[in-house]
């Protein structure tokens, strides 16, 4: 089990310069990428030309994405996923966002489930998926299967196929 705590990972400037990123975990062959970018401002988003991108806003209220000239408004804690060849401007209307990314090849499938767990659950983590705990015992951290996360808590479970 791998555990990765927000708190750690350094905050790095975007590729364009927009915001910043801290990386949480990569793929040793560079096939997928888990983030956690703080988007405070109006701006573009960098592009992943030939990457397939899964955002769920994790801490803050909504987001605006403007996509290729199509407006969509992500909740929180609901995925939304995006060509990374896409033109994206960010707006945040109501304040500033935390967001997961999920950036992958075509050869990868990502899903993201925003599940509520019970203060005696258990959630077992097979060796394609990962947690991000949002509320509860180990809030800020990625945890990478295998392995599990137990407990009352909130977390966003990545499911990454091949």
């Amino acid at each position: 089990m791998t555990v990765v705590r927000v708190a750690d990972v350094r905050p790095q400037p975007w590729a364009n310069g927009g915001g910043t990123t801290r990386e949480l975990l990569v793929a040793d062959d560079g096939s997928w990428r888990i983030s956690l970018a703080d988007i405070g401002a109006d701006g573009p988003f960098s592009s992943f030309p030939g990457r397939r991108r899964l955002l769920t806003v994790v801490d803050g209220p909504v987001l605006g994405l403007d996509v290729d000239g199509q407006s969509h408004v992500v909740e929180p804690q609901r995925p939304f996923a995006f060509s990374g060849d896409a033109a994206v401007e960010a707006s945040v209307p109501q304040g500033p966002v935390r967001a997961l990314n999920v950036i992958v090849d075509p050869a990868v499938s990502p899903h993201v489930t925003v599940l509520e767990l019970g203060r005696t659950s258990t959630l077992p983590l097979a060796e394609d998926q990962a947690a991000f705990v949002l509320k509860g015992d180990g809030a800020g951290s990625l945890v990478a299967g295998p392995g599990e996360v137990a407990g009352r808590s909130t977390v966003a479970v990545v499911t990454l196929e091949r």
